[in-house]
């Protein structure tokens, strides 16, 4: 009896959320049928508004990425894994949600409603809930976790193989991934920038925003691209696992011509950016200079948002070029 009201008050409650939905559903189930928020995945698609931004991200069981990057298959999963899955991601298709999967089992599962209302769970916890929420931090610390969770993870398809087929079936979000090149490609191309810095000024602005974050993930850093278009005041996310916690930097590339300054606005914002999704810290790097104004806000905020021009550019090339 204590568990069907369990199941009655999330269901209820998810429910009520939907349907006062304005802007955006963002949902991430543990179970690829949703079942742990008390609704049946047809029951949610048939009662949401088609209009609002909906994304879901469901994992994918027995896949995971080593650390050099690579897919690599755990195991066979099961028949009933499998048809699960596949069930759940046509259903979302037909119903307009943009799906996408991640690499293993979630370690939190959430259901967000715009700014307003979150139901999760946390599975390392006990309880792990589920628990709801209109607290307005919470909901945005589970909005930002989904954000960071959707740049990472792979588009989906329901006609295609899922498992004897992985490498078609997981394919990067367009443009959000770094150019695949090998260790050797990006050595040559640094070794030939720090021999002749002036060839920056070449690269494609995209292929400036790569750099960056080859250089990032060389000093030791988790990176990943954002889109080419709305990023939000952010190309790179560089992440850095301490003894006290993982770190979040968020850089904005700036690949303007020597006499064109970064004036104070690209700073601001991406300060701005910075205490709105509390990340750690900012840097905004460019092949030119930074106007007065620049330099002078950036000394105030200067633990939350680095500054790298074009001389300091060159000396994180030659750390990295051939002497």
């Amino acid at each position: 009896m204590q568990e069907n009201r369990q199941d009655s008050d999330r269901s209820t409650n998810a429910i009520r959320m939907i349907i006062g939905a304005g802007d955006a559903i963002e949902f991430a189930p543990r179970r690829v049928d949703g079942s742990e928020f008390g609704l049946r995945l047809e029951d949610l698609t048939n009662i949401v508004d088609r209009r609002l931004s909906l994304r879901c991200l469901l994992p994918l069981p027995g896949i995971y990425r080593d650390r050099d990057g690579s897919i690599v298959k755990d195991g066979e999963p099961g028949t009933e894994d499998f048809e699960s899955l596949k069930h759940s991601l046509s259903i979302l298709e037909d119903a307009g949600w943009q799906t996408r999967l991640v690499l293993g089992k979630l370690l939190a599962s959430s259901l967000t409603v715009d700014d307003n209302a979150v139901i999760f769970y946390e599975y390392l916890n006990m309880p792990p809930g589920p628990f709801f929420s209109t607290d307005p931090k919470e909901v945005a610390h589970y909005r930002i976790r989904f954000k960071y969770a959707w740049v990472r993870a792979f588009e989906a398809s329901a006609t295609e193989a899922l498992y004897n087929q992985a490498k078609s079936f997981l394919r990067p979000p367009k443009n959000e991934n770094i150019a695949i090149l090998s260790n050797e490609a990006w050595t040559q191309l640094i070794n030939r920038l720090s021999s002749n810095p002036r060839l920056l000024y070449e690269l494609p602005p995209r292929k400036f925003e790569e750099l960056i974050a080859e250089l990032l993930n060389r000093d030791g850093l988790e990176v990943h691209l954002t889109p080419t278009t709305r990023d939000g005041g952010r190309d790179v996310l560089a992440f850095h696992q301490t003894p006290i916690g993982r770190l979040l930097y968020l850089v904005e590339c700036k690949r303007f011509d020597p006499g064109r300054p970064v004036g104070i606005a690209i700073v601001q914002r991406l300060y701005g950016v910075v205490v709105h999704d509390r990340a750690t810290a900012g840097l905004v790097v460019t092949t030119s200079r930074f106007s007065k104004e620049s330099l002078t806000f950036g000394k105030t905020v200067q633990h939350q948002l680095g500054l790298r021009d074009y001389d300091a550019l060159k000396e994180w090339l030659a750390k990295y070029g051939a002497v």
